[in-house]
Parts: structure tokens; C-alpha cells; sequence
């Protein structure tokens, strides 16, 4: 069995029962302990830790708002919920230790579902539920200011709260306040759930990547070349870009043939590289060295084999979108790319995409075509458009845009806006898509 390390984050009492639970998973699980004061010192904690852990554990909402606002780490995270059982024992320490009324409590980090489900379980009614619970980040001084608040104007006997230095602030004012743990059946299944994300994404990271890397039109290169030497000297410009990129993607690189080349390397590190599938790193160096376009095609699979095929799917997008294109199919079947482009696009290629399948057969156009069209409407800046601009985000012809805008205009789904006058030849037609129809159609398929 592999063992990870997770980073567990939270105020000393609660991180300290998180590792005791912990020592029951010794054999898979190590535990790095870091504890904070207040919950503002999470960011400076993560960027002191960053990369060091395979995921990061935080004791309850508090924390994990703040580590989401930092947008600092890569590895999965997770936190424990402070509902159900945790909230059923914290009533239950007031019933016995203060035999006060649930209607004069006031809550934090906790929702007033949470809150009515639980007293409903209970048989307890509540009237009014005073709570303040929020998504963002919130300060602990902006949190026992109203506590304190509620309790000095009558409305409320005692406090229940999230944060550790709330919790000793109302104490130092001499409101009575009860602080909302974790259980240790919620450590277990959070610890459970985080071996189960860190080793889901480590399966992913060490995927299998395979790129096939051509010179567009090869054979016009050398038709068109002065000599053979021309064609050499161009591979030669190439080959150390290639090489350059290879070592960055920590993978190898084979000379598949004249003006083809296969990388082979893990989904970790091109994902790493590549910025989520967004960029080519070497782009603008190809771009400026070579005097033709060069094409890529990345493909990930659990095996070899899978890899190779997705990676020529890939190829065969980018050659359709055009030439310099680098596409990306990954394992599931989802299409990327181009890369470092503004007509980027993210779509399925599943045939089995059951709403995308009925709305393209409806309108007579292929699975792909439609998915590329439900995700091109995200992109695009105006809902008019003419068949020219549809054509390249579709990496379809101008004339099969035409023949879509038609289709759409039949099916109420686009309308003639107006017509725009050329130098030469008829004018154009510019239409408007109808937005909201065409993704309202999609989701009551």
C-alpha cells in the first residue's frame, strides 16, 4: 500500500485529534501537523508548506475559506464538516451543562438547514434560527462582534462558534460559548476521502502522455525547398526546440520519421507545462526560428496504446483547426486547444452525451459539431455573428457555417440580424444566435 503524507490544518486542540485518529491509518497515512492562533495565518502556512504534502486537511469551514482565497495549492484539499453529528454533540453539551433554551443560541459557519434539520431530528423546535454563515472569508472579530452583539441586546443566552479565537474572545467577555470540533468519525471519514483524492490524482498524474509533433505540409517543405540542405537546416532549428520542450516535460523524444516526432512523457508533468492544457511553452520560439508551422497532438490514456490513439486524434484536431495548432484529447474524451489561442475550446467527444446526441440529431449535424458549438457560445464576445467568425472556433468551412446558421434559423434557435455590405459580391448575413433557446433546448432534451 502507498503511503501519502497529509497536512492537517487547524487550531492546536482540533489538529491534535486529528493526528490521534490519524495513528489508526499509520500504515498509509503520515500527518503533517500545522497548527495556527487565528485562521488569517492560513495562507502564510500554506506558502511555507507549499509541495511538501500529497493533500492538505483543514479542521473545518474556517480554514478551508481561507486556503481557497489564497489560491496557492495544486494538491487536493479537503475539510471537515461541522453539521450533523458535530452539531448534535455540541447541543447535547449544553443541554446538560446549561439547561438553556435552544431559541437563545446564536451559530456561525453553520446553515440554518444544517440547524433546522438537526433540531427537527431532535423534536426541538427554533424560532427564530440566528445564525451567520457565509462562503467567503469572515474575521473572527467580525464574528464575536455578533455574538456579543445578540447576547448584549437580550436576544440570545450563549454562543455556538466555528472560530478558536472567537471562542476566547466571548469567554473573556464572559459570554457563555460552546465551540463547534470535529468528531472523530468525521476525522476518519475525511482521512478516508483524502487517501482516496490524493491517490485518485496521482493515478491521473501518472497517466501515460504521448505528443506527435509534425511539420506541416512535409511534403510541400521539400517541393518547395532550394535544395535538401534547406529541408536539414529547418529539422536542425527544430530538433533543439523539441529537445528543449522534451526536458521540461521530463520525457523522451524519438524521430518518428522525416518531420515527425513523438514525445513520450507523464500527465503530471505536461499538465505542469503546459498550464492545465492552455499554452505551448515553446511557441513563441517556434513561431520566430522556423519559417513553416509546426503542429502538435497530445494524448493521455492508462496504457501505451490509449495514449498513442488519443494523441493522433489530437493531431488530426489541430491539422483541422488549421496550421501551428497544438490540440489535447484526454483520457475520457475530452477535447483541449488549441493551445495558446484566443479560439481555445473545451468540449466532449463522447458519443453517449445523450443531450448534446439529441440536439445534434435534431439538427442533422454531427456530436462534435455540436459540443464545439455549446462551447463556442461561452466564448464568444456578441450574439452576432457571421458564418465567417462561426467557422473558425468550429474548425469547420465557411460554408458549412452557413448551411449551421441556416439549420439554427429553421429551428428557431438563430434569426437573420441583418445584412452587411462587401466591396464585392452579395452581401453577407449576419445573424443573431439565440443564446438562452439554444441552451435552454439543450437541457430539456
Amino acid at each position: 500500500m502507498r503511503k501519502i503524507t497529509i497536512a492537517v490544518v487547524g487550531p492546536a486542540d482540533s489538529v491534535q485529534l486529528i493526528s490521534e485518529v490519524a495513528k489508526e491509518y499509520s500504515e498509509k497515512i503520515d500527518i503533517m501537523a500545522l497548527t495556527y492562533k487565528v485562521a488569517e495565518e492560513v495562507p502564510t502556512i500554506l506558502a511555507a508548506h507549499n509541495g511538501l504534502p500529497d493533500g492538505w486537511l483543514f479542521s473545518g469551514k474556517v480554514p478551508y475559506s481561507h486556503a481557497i482565497a489564497a489560491n496557492i495549492i495544486k494538491q487536493p484539499m479537503l475539510s471537515i464538516p461541522h453539521a450533523g453529528s458535530s452539531l448534535y454533540r455540541v447541543l447535547l453539551e449544553i443541554a446538560n451543562q446549561e439547561k438553556l433554551d435552544v431559541n437563545r443560541i446564536s451559530f456561525d459557519m453553520v446553515s440554518e438547514k444544517d440547524i433546522a434539520e438537526t433540531l427537527s431530528d431532535l423534536e426541538v423546535p427554533l424560532d427564530p434560527i440566528r445564525t451567520f454563515d457565509c462562503e467567503g472569508i469572515v474575521s473572527a472579530a467580525d464574528m464575536t462582534e455578533y455574538h456579543y452583539q445578540l447576547w448584549k441586546s437580550g436576544k440570545t443566552k450563549l454562543a455556538v462558534t466555528s472560530f478558536y479565537s472567537t471562542y476566547y474572545a466571548l469567554k473573556d467577555r464572559g459570554i457563555p460559548v460552546f465551540r463547534i470540533r470535529p468528531l472523530r468519525s468525521n476525522v476518519r471519514t475525511a482521512l478516508d476521502m483524502a487517501y482516496q483524492m490524493v491517490e485518485a490524482v496521482k493515478f491521473k498524474s501518472s497517466q501515460i502522455s504521448i505528443q506527435q509533433i509534425v511539420i506541416d505540409d512535409y511534403a510541400g517543405v521539400i517541393r518547395d525547398a532550394s535544395s535538401t540542405y534547406e529541408v536539414k537546416r529547418l529539422e536542425a532549428k527544430l530538433y533543439p526546440l523539441l529537445i528543449q520542450y522534451t526536458e521540461m516535460v521530463q520525457g523522451s523524444i524519438d524521430i518518428h520519421g522525416p518531420g515527425h516526432y513523438t514525445i513520450y512523457s507523464t500527465r503530471g508533468a505536461v499538465e505542469e507545462v503546459t498550464q492545465g492544457f492552455t499554452v505551448v511553452p515553446i511557441q513563441e520560439q517556434l513561431t520566430q526560428l522556423l519559417s513553416v508551422p509546426v503542429s502538435g497532438g497530445i494524448g493521455f490514456g492508462p496504457t501505451a496504446h490509449a495514449a498513442e490513439k488519443n494523441a493522433y486524434k489530437a493531431l488530426g484536431f489541430a491539422r483541422h483547426t488549421g496550421k501551428g495548432h497544438w490540440m489535447v484529447v484526454l483520457d475520457e474524451g475530452t477535447v483541449l486547444g488549441p493551445l495558446s489561442s484566443d479560439t481555445y475550446l473545451k468540449y466532449s467527444l463522447r458519443p453517449d452525451a445523450s443531450l448534446s446526441q439529441c440536439l445534434a440529431k435534431q439538427l442533422q449535424i454531427s456530436v462534435t459539431t455540436m459540443n464545439r458549438l455549446l462551447a463556442s457560445l461561452d466564448k464568444l464576445d456578441t450574439e452576432t455573428i457571421g458564418a465567417d467568425e462561426l467557422a473558425t472556433p468550429l474548425s469547420i468551412t465557411p460554408r458549412s457555417a452557413r448551411r449551421l446558421l441556416g439549420i439554427l434559423v429553421e429551428h428557431g434557435l438563430a434569426e437573420v440580424s441583418h445584412e452587411e455590405a462587401l466591396y464585392k459580391g452579395r452581401p453577407r448575413k449576419i445573424y443573431r444566435l439565440l443564446v438562452d433557446k439554444i441552451v435552454q433546448k439543450h437541457g430539456s432534451l
